[in-house]
């Protein structure tokens, strides 16, 4: 019996991340539209990694044309911008990369997308 409540709460928790995937690439692909009709990039997180008096790393996703770009990198005082990494999703992939790191980054880009969805929609954004 207590096996089988085991089991149950581990298939639940499946299907949870599947629903919260479904969404979250059901919104991505509603950001690439308003993205490819405005030929601009849209911005899902912002993460500063590491900061000092002179520079600073950051993690920037953003959806262009039919890809999520993710890129690692460092700008500031008299640096020249240095690209440490740069990684492209589809937006099939890109749910599930994401979870796998943290679902705490999931709902922050689900709280983005949301917002700019609802800012586009009023006419008030900013690309």
């Amino acid at each position: 019996m207590r096996k089988r409540k085991k089991n149950s709460i581990h298939n639940s928790q499946i299907t949870l991340d599947e629903f919260l995937i479904k969404k979250f690439k059901e919104k991505i692909d509603k950001v690439l539209l308003i993205s490819n009709k405005n030929n601009y990039p849209i911005v899902l997180y912002r993460r500063t990694i590491e900061e000092n008096e002179v520079s600073i790393e950051e993690e920037i996703a953003t959806v262009s044309e039919k890809y999520v770009v993710v890129q690692i990198f460092t700008h500031g005082g008299y640096l020249p911008v240095l690209f440490r990494e740069q990684h492209i999703f589809t937006s099939d992939e890109f749910p599930y990369w994401i979870i796998k790191r943290s679902r705490n980054m999931v709902l922050h880009c689900l709280e983005n997308i949301d917002e700019f969805i609802t800012n586009y929609n009023s006419g008030d954004f900013d690309l």
